[in-house]
């Protein structure tokens, strides 16, 4: 990256960028399920009733999945334009405007049964990423299961946003990480692993088309 920026003026530069995307965002992703396979893989592992955190809530796509069967859906995004354009799709719903590395904010320890990260904390600087993994740990009921997705790579770029008018200057934070750091970091945590699925994106908007990995993790957080 060519200049020095903090870790939150990454973060609200991604904040900044899905603000305006929102809307045409919503209109194409708002009730369209990508990797079907793996939400039917972590409602496998869901309690009746369960409790979801979504973090990267966006337009709302899985709320509308998981509310259908019966779950309790709690949304978490820190785009107000991402909040409003959900409700145009779905109606109202619990939805929390935040950035997540504040997510203890908004829960006690031990309150949730499922978390979903898909696509989203690729976004954070690792030194966050660090902290909101403990906090996701800390919040996560025991048995609870925690699912993610991280790009294979090293370090952290500016990358092209194919939704925005400015394609091409490449204004999205993405970090990166190796598989030996993503094992490193779970390691800090009493995790089963579940399930793991790699993917290359292929479709013209996909952020880093068939460039980057994109690898899903579901795990289970043990009994004490």
């Amino acid at each position: 990256m060519e200049e020095i920026m903090t870790a939150k003026q990454k973060r609200d530069s991604v904040k900044k960028n899905y603000d305006l995307i929102a809307k045409q965002y919503s209109e194409e992703f708002g009730n369209y399920i990508e990797d079907l396979d793996v939400y039917e893989e972590f409602e496998k592992h869901l309690t009746p009733n369960a409790k979801i955190l979504d973090l990267g809530a966006g337009s709302g796509r899985t709320y509308a999945y998981f509310n259908k069967r019966g779950f309790e859906y709690i949304g978490l995004d820190f785009s107000k334009e991402m909040r409003d354009s959900a409700y145009k799709l779905h109606g109202e719903f619990p939805y929390i405007v935040d950035d997540m590395v504040n997510i203890k904010n908004h829960f006690d320890n031990n309150s949730v049964d499922a978390i979903f990260a898909v696509y989203s904390l690729f976004h954070l600087p690792i030194e966050d990423l660090k902290q909101v993994l403990s906090d996701i740990y800390d919040i996560l009921k025991d048995n609870g299961v925690f699912l993610f997705t991280y790009q294979i790579g090293k370090g952290e770029e500016m990358a092209d946003e194919p939704y925005l008018n400015e394609k091409g200057k490449k204004v999205l934070y993405m970090s990166y990480q190796t598989n030996e750091e993503i094992k490193s970091l779970l390691n800090m945590f009493s995790y089963t692993a579940i399930y793991r699925k790699e993917k290359v994106e292929t479709t013209e908007n996909a952020i880093n088309s068939n460039d980057v990995v994109t690898a899903f993790v579901l795990v289970k957080k043990k009994d004490k």
